[in-house]
């Protein structure tokens, strides 16, 4: 093989995953501005439970009706900025809340009992709005739409590194 022909070789095996990376991103910020859109009517739910991921990531998950059928889901976030406190004899007591931009921020101490958090952010039983999609009332978002999430912009942003990289070394390889 010559070297253009590793370069290239080079440019479309690493910079591809690159391209597939950053157009996922991207995919994932239209499908989630569409479902923005379309949800135009609003109902009242109610918390029925939590779900817990590790990590100080936790959501309620609320149930809702719409024309005699019950539905459920959950409250997403922009994302989670979890701050971990440690260290003796310092006492550090754990909390949760969300701000305006709709980030969960969680700060827990040695011994953090997320239910409990949980249960002080969204009470069982507490009222949350849902705003749905008449036609299809399982698209849903609780509260406020996320326009731009974590998961997005970081798929965006490695994506771009790649391809930055990957036509950087193709570069490289024909000097």
């Amino acid at each position: 093989m010559s070297e253009l022909q590793i370069a290239w070789l080079e440019l479309i095996t690493v910079g591809g995953p690159g391209v597939i990376l950053a157009l996922s991103g991207v995919i994932i910020n239209i499908v989630t501005k569409r479902q923005s859109k379309l949800c135009t009517k609003q109902t009242e739910a109610v918390v029925v439970q939590y779900g817990f991921l590790g990590q100080g990531r936790m959501y309620p998950i609320v149930e809702y009706f719409v024309d005699g059928t019950c539905y459920k889901t959950k409250k997403k976030f922009r994302g989670v900025k979890t701050k971990r406190i440690s260290g003796f004899p310092v006492h550090v007591s754990s909390e949760a809340y969300e701000d305006e931009k709709g980030w969960l921020n969680v700060k827990i101490g040695p011994i953090a009992n997320f239910r409990q958090l949980a249960e002080q952010l969204w009470p069982v039983e507490s009222k949350m709005t849902v705003y749905y999609n008449p036609n299809n009332p399982k698209m849903c978002y609780v509260d406020r739409p996320i326009s731009e999430s974590f998961t997005s912009i970081m798929f965006i942003l490695m994506g771009l590194v790649i391809i930055i990289l990957s036509v950087l070394v193709f570069f490289l390889i024909q000097l």
